[in-house]
């Protein structure tokens, strides 16, 4: 799984990245039943009307509390589209939205810069502003309902899993964990920002075995498992779906590198897009903030 196939070049590891999201439109909210949950400190865990749009100064993100929220506090995931996409279509193609209901915790998802049906994150520039605006919308989200401040987690596919490892990089203070699908290293080999979290984070790695990004997937496992001072030797697994080798790492982390078998680049669906959304909830589980 560790090839020595190494990442294309900067210029063309950047161009597919930015290629990353499909078409698609998403799927009508269901109205869900007010809950009887709430904590005691005044924040609310009454669900939303179906998935609903909140912004924050110019920028906007779709948020879906479900019913049944028991307190005092719930996680919360942020999921990032890929470019030239959205977050409409992201909850639709993740499938996070019903997983999020059955499990429970808030999901929500974030538009990217752009125009309205479309959106590109920045995370190769230093000080990128889109971590400063993924933190404002948590805390708007946090603001309203009964968010546990260590567990908030952050997924991304595409150029939204490049965003997501940004996220790490430059916002350990307030994101707990994250796993990139489909995405590519934030720094570009020296190329982009460096990156240089204040403390060691956990990073779910994750890329289609037919999938361009899994040429760049050793080069990526590298770089974390050095930015996390991470044991050289993983636990590696072979299941149904794929193959993971995972990394005991300072501060109590993991690192996860995954080749998820007969896929590209698309987000897995049916039995795959299942157990893909088990496999990353379970990660972020066991990785709250410190």
């Amino acid at each position: 799984m560790r090839s020595t196939r190494r990442i294309l070049g900067a210029a063309l590891s950047l161009a597919a990245i930015l290629t990353a999201g499909s078409a698609g439109v998403a799927g009508a909210a269901t109205r869900a039943a007010p809950s009887a949950s709430a904590a005691t400190d005044g924040c609310s865990l009454a669900p939303t009307a179906g998935t609903v749009t909140r912004t924050v100064g110019r920028r906007s993100y779709r948020v879906n509390v479900p019913a049944g929220l028991s307190g005092p506090r719930v996680p919360l995931l942020l999921s990032l589209h890929g470019a030239g996409s959205t977050g409409a279509q992201d909850e639709l193609f993740t499938g996070w939205t019903p997983f999020a209901a059955s499990h429970p915790f808030i999901v929500a998802y974030p538009q990217a810069r752009g125009v309205s049906f479309s959106g590109l994150w920045d995370p190769y520039t230093p000080v990128s502003t889109d971590v400063a605006d993924l933190k404002a919308m948590a805390a708007d989200i946090a603001a309203q309902w009964c968010v546990d401040p260590q567990r908030i987690h952050v997924d991304g596919w595409s150029n939204g899993a490049v965003m997501s490892q940004r996220v790490a990089c430059d916002g350990a203070d307030t994101f707990a964990s994250v796993t990139s699908y489909a995405g590519g290293t934030p720094s570009l080999a020296g190329l982009a920002a460096p990156c240089s979290p204040s403390r060691p984070i956990a990073v779910g790695l994750i890329a289609g075995q037919f999938d361009f990004t899994y040429g760049g997937l050793a080069q990526n496992t590298d770089e974390w498992t050095g930015i996390n001072d991470c044991a050289a030797t993983p636990a590696r697994s072979t299941d149904a779906f794929g193959t993971s080798e995972l990394y005991t790492c300072a501060g109590g982390v993991r690192v996860l590198s995954r080749v998820v078998g007969l896929t590209s680049h698309n987000w897995p669906s049916g039995a795959r897009g299942e157990d893909q959304r088990s496999r990353m909830w379970a990660f972020f589980e066991a990785h709250p903030r410190p």
